[in-house]
């Protein structure tokens, strides 16, 4: 390997503590704009005010009823920046000694500008078309574009709720849609999102964007502990950080990390990285690609040898320039 290329990974693999920047309370939902709970279908606690305000990872939820949605209101805009733009924390929690999986209960997440119309994000089940069971577990990576499957780590002591490794739950990228009939035609603006709707997915008769059934465990609806913000009007840097991650079907990763301003210009002490949902010493992950390209802006690196072909798996990396501009991404393992 080149040496100079080596330095930039080894620099950026080189973690420390580094002090979250404070949240502003705006970056949390602030308005229950309308609930549908079915008749408080499947049971749970029927409160959507629990929705608001800032992640707890606890019982302080609202079920959304079998089928049911739930549509919050932010004061300011969410807009699409580098890497995941929203949050959504529902109460997974894992039960078995498989770390890599949880008991879900997952949702649609759908952004609208104007109340009216509302772009779904595409979503993909990879599991088995069977019921999971009442209380039965799925791996971490089994749903793509859904939100319900991550545990939420954002109540733990100095975690940042915008970081999509230390918040935990789910993480969204608006440029995801950018190709959704609404967004193209104008009438979802990706750059002034002000709702947020989460949909309660039934098992077995609810769809992924492809047509396929989509299964999960439990037999009541999804529980919406919170949506945070990561990108909104005002906060997003031309000259921020961005992150981005690729794995194919065959299991091999490929990230590339740049900022405008230089590679230098990234914060090494902010790197952080998570399988599944579990944050990893972002060296010991980085130890496992290869660098492919280096220049100016930034690197890229990828898997040499795949992974299993069953293994499910979500890869979530983030990073902060030196002024704490942000970037962070999840991706799931597509599996055909």
């Amino acid at each position: 390997m080149n040496p100079t290329r080596f330095c930039v990974a080894t620099a950026l693999c080189a973690l420390a503590v580094s002090t979250p920047l404070a949240a502003q309370a705006g970056v949390f939902a602030t308005s229950v704009v309308s609930s549908n709970t079915n008749g408080n279908a499947g049971g749970g606690i029927f409160q959507p005010s629990n929705a608001l305000g800032a992640p707890l990872g606890s019982t302080d939820v609202h079920s959304l009823g079998i089928g049911g949605d739930l549509v919050l209101g932010f004061s300011v805009p969410i807009v699409d920046g580098p890497g995941a733009d929203l949050i959504v924390a529902e109460n997974p929690f894992r039960l078995t000694s498989d770390p890599l999986a949880t008991f879900a209960e997952v949702l649609f997440v759908e952004v609208s500008s104007d109340g009216v119309h509302f772009a779904r994000f595409p979503s993909r089940y990879f599991g088995p078309p069977v019921q999971p069971g009442a209380f039965g577990t799925v791996p971490v990576g089994t749903y793509a574009g859904l939100a319900g499957q991550t545990p939420v780590l954002a109540n733990q002591p100095g975690a940042d709720p915008q970081d999509v490794v230390e918040a935990g739950g789910d993480a969204f990228d608006l440029a995801d849609l950018a190709g959704d009939p609404l967004v193209r035609s104008g009438l979802v603006d990706l750059q002034a999102i002000t709702q947020v709707r989460l949909v309660d997915v039934v098992s077995g008769l609810s769809t992924d964007s492809g047509g396929t059934p989509i299964f999960d465990p439990g037999a009541g609806s999804a529980d919406v502990d919170a949506v945070t913000a990561i990108h909104q009007q005002g906060t997003v840097s031309a000259n921020g950080p961005s992150v981005a991650i690729t794995i194919t079907a065959q299991g091999l990763i490929k990230l590339r990390i740049e900022d405008p301003d230089g590679w230098a210009d990234l914060d090494p002490s902010s790197l952080r990285a998570a399988i599944s949902g579990i944050p990893v010493a972002a060296g010991g992950l980085f130890g496992a690609l290869t660098m492919v390209q280096a220049d100016s802006l930034g690197f890229t690196l990828v898997q040499t040898q795949p992974l299993p072909p069953s293994l499910l798996f979500t890869l979530s990396v983030s990073l902060k320039d030196r002024a704490g501009h942000r970037s962070g991404l999840t991706r799931v393992r597509p599996t055909s």
